[in-house]
């Protein structure tokens, strides 16, 4: 099974207590099949076309692919425009995801999912982290239900945890 990891849209050290309109929880293979594919999508950008910030955070981004224990800022320390640009690149990401699934050969034809070593994951729960991730970054998410905070990438889709 799956461990979860906190993801917060703070710009500095997150809060004692979490806040619900500016932290989720995600599956972190979930999070690892999205930065995966977000790394894979940008690296096929001509490197004069990525944005300026790009080289300087892709090493914290592969960082948050690869370790579960991190707690992950998505804000990067990046300013309000680059934010938006970060947000985009997470939604075209999603979008490609669910366009055309990527597969792992030798596991399955299934295109429905997505392999990290011997898990699967739905594709669809995995686009709606990214989708989430890019509302964090807006300032948009939707607030989950009162004493809960939002859970993304489980089977199934979004649903929520308890904070304690």
């Amino acid at each position: 099974m799956s461990r979860t990891r906190s993801i917060g849209c703070y710009g500095g050290p997150p809060p004692d207590a979490p806040d619900p309109v500016r932290e989720i929880w995600a599956y972190d293979g979930a999070l690892a099949v999205l930065l995966g594919q977000l790394l894979r999508d940008v690296d096929g950008i001509p490197p004069d076309h990525r944005p300026r910030w790009w080289e300087s955070r892709v090493s914290e981004v592969r960082a948050q692919a690869m370790f579960s224990d991190l707690f992950f800022d998505v804000a990067l320390g990046l300013d309000a425009d680059a934010r938006e640009e970060l947000a985009e690149l997470l939604d075209d990401t999603a979008g490609r995801m669910l366009e055309r699934a990527p597969r792992t050969p030798g596991q399955t034809g299934d295109w429905y999912f997505v392999f990290r070593g011997d898990h699967a994951y739905e594709v669809g729960p995995v686009a709606e982290l990214g989708q989430a991730l890019a509302l964090l970054l807006r300032g948009k998410l939707p607030a989950p239900p009162p004493g809960t905070l939002w859970l993304y990438g489980a089977p199934g889709g979004r649903t929520t945890i308890s904070p304690r």
